[in-house]
């Protein structure tokens, strides 16, 4: 037997040897494994989650949750302690968004208000905060008093928890694409498979973070754009949660019990029922699911016919075309990007590309990316623009003065968010992995995914015209901006569809998600 049978061999003897003596383990300790799991859901009990997800956890899904607690620290978060605690709240009118309230550490804001309106969020990647603040545009266009609340910009244990969580995400993102092979197995897979279980353990994060949602005006309605700040709301007994669920792919941890969950396209809705159906939900009369359209600002839907129109005019005048690609919230997008530009880079030279790199808050794509514009022989103050704040994005989208190649990169999180909302209006094709830009009102270059999950957002927009279907490699991505350059026929058609989408409302689910939260209470 040759030297790699033999280590083979004996590398399956021991995982085979370890499965079964951890599985021998776990049973010898079955008693206190389902003691423990009892001990965890018990607080959460009127969220009735067996109900919800049509019936109990067997003993190795309970091993599961009590293992992830185990391993994620969060077991050092008594729930009951959590539920007890209130973390105190204040607010300060937002520097970038007039009308808008963002929620601080403070003296207590929690007094009833008619008026107000809770838009809850995350800052994990760019997805959650660009929802909340496309639903935050149409609230503050309605007077409500809009509180921004982000958990994790609000000093405490709390938020601490989360940010770890979220390290580990952006870690398994950019493993996922810079190296790929089994990494990206592994990471499509958890985000891709969220069952029963997964919700049962979001949940159970989501009580600890009860505390950042008691300090709020209370009887306000919460629009959550990440589903923990929805469990959190449901945990602390809140009775009027809306959440927006992400993506196009119906997993179980995306959605929250006794919350009313808004989904975007039709995969999601009939998915979703079809889960619900399982659980009591249905039967008993009232679906917690409801489908609503995309999450789009207010500025974008509004202008939609006009800026159409602009980019078909554009496309048949053979202008260049304005291509923005923008980087994700983990930054797991170096290699492809790069890739990209330097096939983009000779259309830029000959002038029929303006090309429109957002590196977001990414220090190191920034210098990765003039290193590579520099190689490919593009110089600032000539033929390559470099914006680093809000201010000069604004400046670009007014006066449309594109360089052969635009380079913005960030030291503020806001800014690196709204610069793509502010260039859609005025760019030619969005260039984009299949995240929540997805669902945008632009035409879309479809670029490689992360995870699995994205997938089917790329399939939403490739099924209603305004997307290209996903391009896994930088040759096919060049071939369909090849394709757009040639002639102005893909680009008339995608901005033809966006316009008749528009005009059924595909991209109001923001507006939707509004007049919602403005009903009574689920159980008043």
């Amino acid at each position: 037997m040759g030297l790699v049978k033999t280590v083979a061999v004996l590398l399956s003897t021991a995982c085979a040897v370890a499965v079964a003596v951890g599985a021998a383990a776990a049973f010898y300790f079955k008693d206190q494994i389902e003691t423990e799991y009892d001990a965890l859901l018990k607080p959460l009990a009127h969220l009735n989650i067996d109900a919800f997800t049509g019936g109990p956890a067997s003993f190795p899904r309970k091993l599961q949750v009590v293992a992830t607690e185990r391993l994620t620290g969060a077991s050092e978060f008594p729930i009951e302690a959590s539920l007890e605690k209130t973390v105190s709240l204040g607010w300060t009118p937002s520097p970038h968004v007039e009308g808008l309230r963002v929620t601080t550490a403070g003296d207590g804001i929690d007094e009833p208000d008619a008026k107000a309106l809770v838009v809850g969020t995350i800052r994990m990647g760019f997805g959650h905060q660009r929802i909340a603040y496309a639903a935050s545009s149409w609230a503050v266009a309605a007077k409500k008093h809009v509180y921004f609340h982000d958990l994790l910009s609000i000093e405490s244990a709390e938020a601490r928890l989360v940010h770890d969580t979220d390290k580990l995400y952006r870690k398994s993102s950019k493993l996922a694409t810079e190296v790929g092979g089994p990494f990206e197995l592994i990471h499509g897979f958890l985000t891709s498979s969220g069952d029963a279980t997964s919700l049962r353990s979001t949940a159970l994060v989501g009580a600890r973070l009860a505390p950042l949602m008691k300090g709020l005006p209370r009887g306000a309605p919460v629009i959550a754009t990440h589903t923990l700040v929805a469990l959190a709301a449901a945990a602390a007994g809140m009775d009027n949660v809306v959440n927006l669920v992400i993506d196009n792919h119906p997993q179980w941890f995306v959605v929250a019990p006794t919350a009313l969950n808004l989904v975007q396209g039709p995969r999601n809705y009939y998915g979703f029922l079809k889960k619900f159906e399982e659980g009591d939900y249905l039967r008993e009369g009232g679906s917690l699911i409801k489908l609503a359209g995309h999450w789009i600002p207010k500025h974008l839907v509004d202008n939609i016919p006009r800026d159409c129109d602009a980019r078909m005019k554009r496309a048949k005048a053979r202008e260049p075309r304005r291509v923005l690609v923008p980087v994700g919230g983990a930054g797991a997008q170096k290699k492809f990007i790069t890739e990209l530009t330097e096939r983009v880079a000779p259309l830029c030279k000959s002038g029929t590309v303006k090309l429109v790199l957002n590196a977001g808050d990414h220090a190191d794509l920034r210098a990765s990316l003039l290193e590579t514009l520099a190689a490919l022989g593009f110089a600032e103050g000539g033929d390559l623009k470099v914006i680093g704040d809000h201010a000069g994005v604004v400046a670009l989208q007014r006066s449309q003065d594109f360089a052969p190649v635009t380079l913005l990169a960030f030291s503020d999180y806001f800014a690196a968010v709204a610069a793509t909302d502010l260039l859609v209006p005025v760019v030619d094709v969005l260039a984009c992995k299949p995240s929540e830009l997805a669902f945008y009102p632009v035409p879309k270059l479809m670029i490689r995914r992360v995870g699995d999950h994205e997938a089917f957002s790329a399939s939403r927009a490739n099924e209603l015209g305004d997307g290209t279907e996903e391009a896994r490699t930088v040759a096919d991505a060049g071939r369909y901006l090849d394709l757009f350059v040639a002639g102005a026929e893909p680009l008339v058609t995608m901005n033809a569809m966006i316009k008749r989408h528009a005009a059924w409302g595909a991209y109001g689910g923001c507006e939707r998600a509004l007049e919602l939260a403005a009903a009574a209470p689920r159980g008043a």
